[in-house]
């Protein structure tokens, strides 16, 4: 049965998605699980570090091999959709450094449209990130100049031309930040446009509990959430925390690795099997596995076909390093929606 959160008027809108978040530089370093030891880290989270102790890790894995490539939640999700053929709009700070350069061209390459502000008062967002050789992700986080970004830069024009506006728990942060997105949020509720939220890191849920729960009572369209932070939000198990949330939210959620995923949206309640293959690095599997539900969602394919077209990308991604997705994903992905 096929679903939509979609009426005529959205149907026509120009822009499937626009995403506020952190635009980041992701730096993938892959280590022995000593050295998150000897560091004093907790494995498979995310923390945010200021210059000096970014430098220090950095100093710690010099000379390992890495991968730089454009990063970011948000981010994330939407280049991925826009590869599946959304039209996606994209927008958070970067500086004029290399790596603002690199993030802005990955965006474009990605034919995201790019409404990043430019700012010349620090540096881009970096995340070095820590694998293990069970594929477990452990993130350093220096923001740079993403705590910059203002009310003033909200893409306003591009939120009321979209569909859905998709945003993270991440953003919540900083003053002007939290300014910025609550100003974002009411312009894509006064144009009609569905508001979707990944939950993202339980770190980022406990921050901000009590700001995401106003949003939730005034009514949401769709949130995804892993297990803790499902936790965070309702203080209940995988199954009951879906249901809990989707008293308010129309599309609820919440991933539980290798056990799969449960979507609870109004009487329906699925679950969908997680995919089994080898775990090289599990960064971004929840972005991939968001990006594909979305994809599902704006194609308004039934909720099993979106849920099982999220479980094959963030499969597809946990077997590389970084968040990149195979060079057939496409067609099994169309394979996938023809099922709808």
């Amino acid at each position: 049965m096929s679903f939509s959160l979609f009426d005529d008027e959205l149907r026509r809108r120009e822009l499937d998605v626009t995403g506020i978040e952190n635009a980041l530089l992701d730096v993938l370093v892959q280590v022995e699980d000593s050295l998150i030891t000897d560091l004093g880290l907790v494995k498979g989270t995310m923390r945010l570090v200021d210059v000096d102790e970014q430098a220090e890790i950095l100093a710690r894995v010099d000379g390992l091999d890495s991968e730089r490539e454009a990063g970011g939640s948000c981010a994330n999700v939407l280049r991925t959709v826009a590869r599946l053929g959304s039209r996606a709009s994209y927008s958070s700070a970067v500086a004029f450094d290399d790596a603002g350069n690199e993030f802005v061209a990955a965006l474009r390459r990605n034919r995201v449209v790019d409404r990043c502000a430019r700012l010349d008062n620090g540096s881009t967002g970096t995340s070095v990130i820590l694998v293990t050789p069970d594929g477990e992700r452990t993130m350093n986080t220096h923001l740079g100049v993403c705590r910059d970004y203002a009310r003033r830069h909200v893409p306003h024009h591009d939120i009321e031309r979209s569909r859905l506006f998709f945003t993270t728990a991440y953003i919540w942060d900083t003053p002007n930040q939290i300014e910025a997105i609550e100003a974002a949020i009411d312009t894509a509720r006064r144009a009609g446009c569905k508001l979707a939220i990944d939950l993202a890191d339980p770190f980022a849920v406990d921050r901000s509990r009590e700001m995401i729960l106003t949003h939730f009572a005034r009514g949401f369209d769709v949130v995804f959430a892993n297990a803790e932070e499902a936790r965070i939000m309702t203080g209940l198990g995988v199954r009951e925390a879906a249901r809990k949330l989707a008293e308010t939210i129309t599309v609820a959620v919440v991933t539980d690795g290798a056990n799969g995923a449960f979507i609870v949206c109004g009487d329906q309640q699925l679950h969908v099997p997680a995919h089994r293959v080898a775990v090289v690095d599990t960064t971004g599997a929840g972005d991939c596995f968001a990006a594909g539900f979305l994809h599902g969602l704006l194609r308004e394919l039934p909720l099993a076909v979106c849920g099982e077209i999220a479980t094959t990308l963030a499969a597809d991604t946990i077997t590389q390093m970084g968040v990149k997705l195979g060079p057939n994903v496409e067609e099994r992905v169309a394979q996938l929606e023809a099922l709808g």
